[in-house]
């Protein structure tokens, strides 16, 4: 028994020595300055060169005012997962960081800037909009002060001035049509949103209907359809989201069947008092070996008192390893616990950073738990809170930037690119990789 203990503690050093020695991808295949001369040419100091097909892209946008995902498929489908435009204060208890590129730019401004560049030439819409949850810093704020659409009814923030900016082919959400549950999101004001966002939301929903033809959908938990290439879906036979959770209800493992975790009765629901967090969809991409998931801000926070309050854990028993994930909630105290974590051992972390507190040492801790070479991207770090991650600091590959993930054809491995977020150039700052596929 201690022999095995010492064997254990042996292999730990090593993959944490050869964290360390990896600290710009040098023993993937690049120089000593962690640019990539052996794929794709793209070097430091030189814009991002543009998808291609066949590659995979998933790109997190920096603006400071929340979190927002854009994806280019293999075939050039494209979508966007959340487009956060937090009207919070730089003076709040606990700040935000400076806004990006500047605080003159929007939030759905600097999102759309992003978008329109990367687009690929043959397909000038977002097929897919998808909103995790309704919170301010995934889908925008509301006030009376922000623009209106200038051929709409509704306020532009967020998502709704992305897809004011840009047509979408479907959006997806996990209320609609009733946006009912657990309580009327239309009536009930709750520290998770307001009516008036809301309501301004549905607004631009049925404005995006009438204007350019949207369809709007509710996320189908289970499904491996609802979200599918467009373009060239035979060329691509490997490409599959699969969508893991919202509401509650989590896929089985099985076709597309689905359960459900919480209380089916809603007084006992409502009793716990749950946040919007809990709700949030959740789902797996997988192109060949590479696989990516992204679950809004699910955590478990309060399952001491209802355990069903752990979403991530009914989620990590159909869950296996990934290659890359979207941190939870952008790594807070009550996110991304063991259990999930140890089912997804995550190579790489993209943590979408926009308060003081993101993310948190022990949520950081509990990453490199998981999988002790896991190299973690931030898309911003304050200075107090590197303090409180100094123990950490020298192994966290990036802590600035828009955070692009570009797998290669067919999915047998990636690389990592920071780009410059203080203006609208998309030149590379870092480079990481080649990362293996699992």
């Amino acid at each position: 028994m201690r022999n095995l203990k010492f064997i254990r503690y042996f292999v730990f050093i090593l993959l944490i020595s050869y964290s360390c020695n990896n600290e710009k991808g040098i023993a993937s295949g690049n120089d000593v300055n962690g640019n990539d001369s052996t794929k794709t040419g793209a070097k430091t100091g030189e814009v991002l060169p543009a998808w291609q097909e066949g590659y995979l892209d998933i790109d997190a946008i920096n603006t400071g005012r929340g979190e927002s995902t854009f994806f280019i498929f293999p075939d050039g489908t494209t979508m966007l997962v959340d487009a956060g435009a937090s009207l919070i204060s730089p003076s709040n208890p606990i700040p935000p960081p400076p806004q990006k590129p500047d605080s003159n730019t929007s939030p759905g401004s600097a999102i759309t800037a992003f978008v329109k560049y990367f687009v690929p030439k043959n397909n000038d819409k977002l097929d897919y909009m998808l909103l995790s949850h309704f919170h301010v810093d995934h889908m925008g704020g509301y006030s009376t002060a922000l623009p209106m659409a200038p051929a709409g009814d509704f306020r532009m923030s967020g998502i709704t001035e992305v897809g004011a900016k840009i047509p979408v082919g479907v959006i997806i959400d996990r209320g609609y049509p009733n946006y009912d549950y657990p309580v009327d999101m239309k009536e009930v004001n709750t520290v998770a949103h307001t009516p008036d966002e809301v309501k301004n939301y549905i607004k631009f929903i049925n404005w995006a209907k009438r204007s350019y033809g949207a369809k709007a959908e509710q996320f189908k938990v289970g499904s491996d359809r609802q979200i599918s290439l467009k373009i060239n879906p035979a060329k691509y036979n490997d490409f599959v989201i699969r969508n893991i959770v919202a509401n509650g209800r989590v896929w089985t493992g099985k076709g597309d069947s689905s359960i459900n975790t919480f209380p089916g009765d809603l007084s006992e629901l409502l009793a716990a008092k749950p946040t919007e967090n809990i709700f949030s969809d959740g789902f797996q991409l997988s192109y060949g070996k590479f696989d990516y998931f992204s679950a809004g801000d699910l955590q478990y926070n309060g399952k001491s008192t209802y355990p069903w309050l752990d979403i991530e854990t009914a989620v990590s028993k159909v869950m296996g390893p990934v290659d890359v994930m979207k941190a939870d909630h952008h790594g807070t105290a009550n996110t991304d616990g063991s259990a999930l974590l140890d089912k997804l051992d995550p190579q790489a972390v993209v943590v979408d950073v926009w308060r003081d507190i993101q993310p948190n040492p022990e949520t950081v801790s509990r990453f490199y738990a998981a999988n002790p070479g896991c190299n973690i991207f931030l898309t911003n770090l304050s200075d107090a809170n590197k303090e409180r991650l100094n123990t950490f600091m020298p192994r966290i590959k990036s802590t600035n930037g828009h955070i692009v993930v570009r797998v290669a054809p067919g999915g047998s491995e990636y690389m990592v690119y920071v780009l410059d977020d203080t203006n609208e150039k998309y030149e590379i700052k870092e480079v990481f990789g080649p990362y293996k596929s699992k």
